[in-house]
This record gives structure tokens, C-alpha cells and sequence, in this order.
């Protein structure tokens, strides 16, 4: 990203503090509005450029908010013009997924991302920010993690393609219904390869998203070392958003359920390395949480070890209880943030 984007990008998220005019006195953007690269974009065509002065700072759920207008507009222009605008990707969406990574309370946003309307987008921003953790866990740096990241960002676009009665429909769908659903991973995978700036890799991890490590995935039911490790990321990341998102047709699961059940899957249809260190990233955002236990006590999580990373160590009435080793035992639900 060139200095000239990332200067003209650094108020993204920020909020007006007055109206913005252009020099012939024209209302462009009006006060209180939280700037999005679309309200920049306009700012700068008309000559018109923002400074400390002119903004104030905002929630980060409104800069998720902010985000998912600028990916409903990528989608759409998707849907009826079968190319993806690489620039909009890297001016408008890139930098509000590191902003959002670097955000101390990442629980909090995805809490936010669960909610059942636009799914899509949330879908798209939730899998971009966890692959950026799995991502950056894993030493991924530079172009890597960008790749990663666009990738991510990209591995639902082709449903841009599916039609909207199956994408919203709110019952199961039909054995039809679900193979017209399934063909989004090659629609993928044909939009990226045909819009300039994107690559095969890119594409790649669109086409190989559903795929899975014992070949029970989809489209073509690869094992293991036939998908790219972009892509075993960004199926850990998918299927984690997914189960703790509230869908038209089901509730939301708690994040420890779903690690739950991520684990007793660890090595079997996903990438066991990538899932277990995943699986110890989230807990780590947990320590310090008020969890319920099964004895009927409640207790703080202390430490979460990488090789058993649902079952910590927690601390409860002055006592510590390794979870991993006191199997009678066992962590319940979540309760409070620390």
C-alpha cells in the first residue's frame, strides 16, 4: 500500500466533528458522519483534505459497520459485473482488518459480527479478522499476511452468484438447493482469476475453502496436502465464525462450544496444527474470564495451555485446577470478560 493511500486512509473509523464543505461551499460529508474510504474518496476528489482537527475518535463497532458497507458495495458490484475491484480491497477493506486486529477487545467485535443480518459481509469481515490471527500466530508478515488476509476476505465472493432466495432462505435447504450452494466455491474461484490484480493462489483458496483433511469436503474432495495452507486457515476461520453466528435458519453457539467441538475434531476433517493453534489464541483472549464450572463453582481462567487449549488452568476460591489433568471437572460456559 503506497504512502500516498496510507496517509489519505488514516481517518477511516474516526467521526466528523464538523461539516465538510467543498471550495465552492457544497455539503460533501455532513457532521457526525463516521468515515468510511467512500467519504474520503469524496473528500479527495474535490480537493478537500482532513486533519487531526476535523475528527474525533469513534467506537470500533462503528467501523465494523463502516466496513460492512464498503463489502456489501465489493459484493454487489461482483454480482452484476463478474469482476472484483482489487483496489477497493486494498484501499478500503485491508487496513480496517488490521485496525480491527489490533483492537484490544477482539471478543467484543466478534460478539458483534453474530448477528444474523447481512450475514455475508459480517461472514467476510469475521474470517478476514481470524485468519489475520491465525495468520499472524503462525508468523505470517508483509505480503504473506496480506495474501492471507485478501484471501480470507474473498472465499465466499462466489456467492455473489447464488441466488438470494437460496442464500436467505430461512428453513433447510433442499438436496438441490445445497448443490447450487456448493458451486460458489468454483464461481469463486472464476471471479478472482479474472480480475486483474488477484492471483491463482487467491482464487485457490476460494475454490479449496471446503475442502477437508480426511476428503469428506467439497468441491472435488481433496486430502490434505492437495489444498494450500491459506486455505486450511481460512476453513479453520470459516467453520469457527460460522458455528458462533446467528444464521435465519439457527441461533448462535457460545465460543466455547464451539471450541469445544473444534477440538473433539482436531484431527480429523481440519488441520490439526492450524486448530489447535487457534483453538489457544481465543482462549488466551479469554484468561482473566469468569467461567462456570461443572462442579457448580465458579472460577477465572489463569492459563491455557497450546497442547490442550479448551481445558485451562483456572483459579477458583484461592485453589487452581488444572482442567487438562481434573477430569471430573470440566469448564461449563464462559460467564463474564475479565
Amino acid at each position: 500500500m503506497g504512502k500516498e493511500h496510507s496517509t489519505r486512509y488514516r481517518y477511516v473509523g474516526k467521526r466528523l466533528v464538523r461539516n465538510m464543505y467543498s471550495p465552492l461551499g457544497t455539503l460533501l460529508v455532513p457532521i457526525h458522519t463516521v468515515l468510511s474510504p467512500k467519504e474520503i474518496d469524496t473528500l479527495f476528489r474535490q480537493g478537500v483534505l482532513l486533519h487531526d482537527e476535523d475528527v474525533e475518535d469513534v467506537a470500533i463497532l462503528h467501523l465494523v459497520d463502516a466496513a460492512i458497507s464498503e463489502i456489501r458495495d465489493i459484493f454487489q458490484s461482483a454480482r452484476h459485473s463478474d469482476r472484483i475491484s482489487f483496489e477497493a480491497i486494498r484501499e478500503r477493506i485491508l487496513p480496517v482488518v488490521l485496525l480491527m486486529s489490533l483492537h484490544p477487545d477482539i471478543s467484543r467485535i466478534l460478539a458483534h459480527l453474530e448477528k444474523h443480518d447481512e450475514y455475508l459481509y459480517r461472514h467476510s469481515i469475521g474470517v478476514a479478522l481470524l485468519s489475520k490471527m491465525i495468520g499472524s500466530a503462525s508468523g505470517y508478515q508483509g505480503d504473506e499476511l496480506t495474501e492471507l488476509i485478501t484471501s480470507a476476505f474473498l472465499h465466499d465472493i462466489g456467492k455473489s452468484r447464488i441466488p438470494l432466495d437460496i442464500l436467505n432462505k430461512p428453513g433447510a435447504l433442499t438436496a438441490e438447493e445445497f448443490e447450487c450452494v456448493k458451486k460458489h466455491t468454483i464461481y469463486g474461484y472464476e471471479l478472482i482469476r479474472q480480475s486483474p490484480g488477484l492471483d491463482e493462489n487467491h482464487a485457490l483458496v476460494a475454490l479449496q475453502h471446503h475442502e477437508r483433511e480426511d476428503g469428506s469436503g467439497y468441491p472435488y474432495g481433496l486430502k490434505g496436502d492437495a489444498t494450500l495452507r491459506n486455505s486450511k486457515i481460512v476453513a479453520v476461520a470459516d467453520v469457527f465464525h460460522a458455528m458462533i453466528s446467528k444464521r435465519v435458519y439457527k441461533s448462535s453457539v457460545s465460543f466455547y462450544q464451539v471450541l469445544q467441538e473444534m477440538s473433539r475434531n482436531a484431527f480429523g476433517a481440519l488441520e490439526p496444527e492450524i486448530t489447535l493453534n487457534f483453538m489457544k489464541r481465543i482462549m488466551d483472549l479469554l484468561i482473566g474470564n469468569t467461567v462456570l464450572l461443572s462442579n457448580g463453582s465458579e472460577a477465572k481462567i489463569v492459563m491455557v495451555s497450546p497442547h490442550d487449549p479448551v481445558n485451562p488452568l483456572v483459579e477458583a476460591n484461592g485453589m487452581y485446577i488444572d482442567l487438562s489433568k481434573e477430569k471430573q471437572i470440566v469448564l461449563e460456559r464462559i460467564l463474564s470478560t475479565g
